[in-house]
């Protein structure tokens, strides 16, 4: 078992490895694997840790709960992006098929087959769903009836959900290269690259944008802001922090979308764009032109949430940090979990955030007290999504949740 990725094609076996199971010496107290570049042998203490139990639930309920797929083979994950638009919730699945399942009753409406395992997750538009392969192929979908519209065949498998913006599907693959495609035709308008890495966690980054401009991160620590009509590229950074002799401190991964500030004005308040990686970085810069305005020490591949003037950061120790998203000065932090935390989102005014052992926890932004804590039915991997009618889970058993 490992992580290395080589850019050319693989399959069940090398697209995509448990992220739990990948980073489990870094998320518990054991000795590390040597596959996870420990001396072995080496033999700690083990301390259970108790989460967080206020007693109390969220006060959520579940509206429904319906088995979309089954669940993926060991140590492999369902895409971790679903989507929600319209009356439709759409997700994909590690069997290879692409559903729309009613937002109101959770009826499945259609499920469509790809080929192979879909990787990363779905992307829409107004008339089209868009899902990539571990097979290197991007398919379009009709939105109503499931109908494919048009593939396109990659140079090796597709390793993030694709984003649909200005008439383009934009998305990386495994081989470190970004690519936008006509949303019309699946014909390929522009491509932007750089070299591949050896040693990785599995899965990238969805592109962000805003502004006429694409937000890409690398499994090199790099991050590009890219032009979306022609890919040139307006900035760049490198998040990559030096030192360390373990296969770990290898991976540098910008594992999480870039988070963008609302736009409030861009003569008041510039927008600003906020980057985690794997290896230990959180920084904060100028969208326009990438210039930094703060960074923090902080190792993460979970999509921040920016809200309320705060940063909110998932951690790979579990804790779930608030900090000021003005100077990155941590406001507090509590540590809710011994496994993976999902991104954390913002549900009327608390903060709610499930782990990969079935549990959900409801904070308040403010103080960081927990408020609740629910079990959920299966292990959650993938990002909720919030609606104005509620939270969607999608847990890697293949159930599609939704509590309100």
């Amino acid at each position: 078992m490992g992580a290395r990725r080589d850019g050319g094609r693989m399959g069940h076996g090398g697209s995509r490895i448990w992220l739990s199971v990948l980073l489990a010496g870094m998320l518990t107290g054991c000795a590390t694997p040597t596959w996870l570049g420990g001396k072995g042998g080496e033999e700690k203490e083990t301390v259970r840790f108790q989460p967080p139990d206020p007693g109390v639930n969220t006060g959520m309920r579940q509206v429904w709960k319906r088995s979309v797929a089954g669940s993926p083979d060991k140590h492999f994950v369902h895409p971790g992006r679903l989507a929600v638009s319209g009356d439709s919730v759409f997700v994909g699945t590690f069997q290879g098929q692409v559903a729309r399942v009613d937002r109101k009753t959770g009826d499945i409406l259609w499920k469509s087959a790809l080929g192979s395992a879909v990787t990363g997750g779905v992307g829409l538009d107004e008339s089209r769903v868009y899902a990539g392969t571990e097979q290197g192929v991007m398919v379009a979908l009709a939105r109503e009836s499931g109908a494919e519209l048009w593939r396109t065949r990659l140079t090796t498998a597709v390793d993030s959900a694709p984003l649909a913006v200005d008439g383009k599907v934009i998305f990386l693959t495994l081989d470190n290269r970004a690519y936008a495609l006509d949303a019309a035709t699946g014909q390929r308008l522009w491509m932007h690259s750089t070299p591949t890495e050896a040693l990785v966690v599995m899965g990238s980054s969805t592109p962000s944008a805003a502004d006429g401009l694409a937000f890409i991160g690398y499994s090199s620590g790099e991050v590009f802001a890219l032009r979306l009509d022609d890919g040139q590229r307006v900035w760049s950074d490198n998040l990559r922090v030096l030192g360390g002799s373990g296969e770990l401190d290898l991976m540098q991964d910008v594992d999480a979308s870039v988070v963008l500030s609302e736009d409030q004005g861009l003569r008041v308040a510039p927008r600003r764009a906020f980057i985690v990686n794997h290896q230990g970085r959180v920084m904060a810069c100028f969208a326009a032109n990438g210039r930094r305005i703060w960074e923090k020490r902080v190792s993460a591949v979970r999509q921040p949430l920016w809200s309320m003037g705060r940063l909110f950061v998932v951690d790979m120790d579990g804790n779930l940090i608030a900090m000021g998203a003005d100077d990155g000065v941590e406001l507090w932090r509590v540590r809710l979990s011994d496994g993976l935390l999902t991104s954390p989102v913002l549900y009327k005014d608390q903060i709610l955030v499930a782990d990969d052992q079935r549990r959900m926890f409801a904070l308040d932004p403010v103080s960081g007290r927990v408020m609740g804590r629910e079990t959920l039915s299966g292990p959650v991997l993938s990002l909720p999504v919030v609606t104005e009618d509620g939270v969607y889970w999608w847990t890697n058993e293949g159930d599609l949740l939704r509590y309100e």
